[in-house]
């Protein structure tokens, strides 16, 4: 009998520990990380976004709305980057709250102010700052669990620190008059604006937008006025554009994962460290820099 009782009063503890988790929804891979690291074990976070699924593609589908609903929040980037949220917002329950998490990170320009960047997870420092928003919409939905919240917010922030001194100490190798970042689609400003580099997006912000003739052309003198010795390119895109590009400016080509989204590099920190690693290599004075 006092078996039964245990057995019986562990099942009702663990459907009670279950019912206090709140759901949240997640619209991009890396919000739904920072979800699950701020949140604990006080979440239940639901990653919306498709395996293998492209950014400037992906539109929520009907059954996407179906395994949001229940959810106390809706994480998304902002900035523009998702155009579908309004009619996203219609189709879930009036308790679901949006929050934009990067509509609390500055605006970085983009060159010849043509509007801002909205890639602004390229920079910890973003990162961190959003990871404090999010803390705070947890807490107002959640005031029970605030506490945990802001603990596991500091937590990220910490992380987000280590990866920004890592960062630094490894672009240190390049020089001043190298730090030019010539990327496939404007997705670098905000790191950029962090470290110390001139961004010179080949397209527009989009992957699928394409230069003109002109255009192109005063993008070769732009690139051979600035000595650019690596172009950039979408991992996930075939280089030869770029390729194309390097062979009239003497360059070579690296891929960046510019959107936050690589299967084959799991999670926010490996993905900025990839990324480091292949500017380093491009652009310092020696390869063996981009191993470090």
């Amino acid at each position: 009998m006092r078996r039964y009782l245990a057995i019986l009063f562990l099942t009702v503890v663990l459907a009670l520990g279950a019912q206090a988790q709140m759901k949240v929804a997640s619209l991009h891979p890396l919000l739904t990380e920072m979800a699950q690291v701020v949140g604990g074990d006080s979440l239940v976070v639901v990653d919306l976004f498709p395996p293998n699924g492209e950014l400037h593609d992906f539109e929520p589908q009907p059954g996407d709305v179906a395994a949001a609903a229940g959810s106390r929040l809706l994480l998304a980037c902002g900035k523009g980057v998702e155009p579908y949220l309004a009619g996203l917002k219609d189709s879930l329950s009036a308790d679901t709250k949006l929050v934009e998490l990067g509509n609390d990170v500055p605006d970085a320009a983009l060159p010849g102010g043509r509007g801002n960047d909205p890639h602004w997870w390229n920079c910890p420092a973003n990162m961190k700052r959003a990871a404090r928003s999010l803390a705070t919409a947890l807490a107002a939905a959640d005031p029970a669990h605030a506490e945990t919240y802001r603990s596991g917010s500091r937590k990220y922030a910490a992380e987000m620190d280590k990866l920004d001194r890592e960062a630094r100490l490894a672009l240190s190798a390049i020089p001043a008059e190298r730090r030019v970042l010539a990327t496939g689609h404007a997705a670098m400003c905000h790191f950029c604006a962090q470290y110390g580099f001139t961004p010179i997006p080949v397209y527009g912000i989009a992957k699928e937008s394409q230069g003109d003739t002109a255009g192109m052309a005063r993008l070769l003198a732009e690139l051979r006025a600035h000595g650019v010795r690596c172009l950039f390119h979408e991992w996930s895109e075939s280089p030869r554009a770029m390729e194309s590009l390097a062979a009239q400016t003497g360059a070579t080509t690296r891929p960046l994962i510019l959107d936050g989204i690589c299967p084959d590099r799991k999670g926010y920190a490996a993905i900025f460290r990839e990324n480091v690693r292949n500017i380093v290599a491009g652009l310092a004075d020696s390869p063996a820099a981009g191993q470090q």
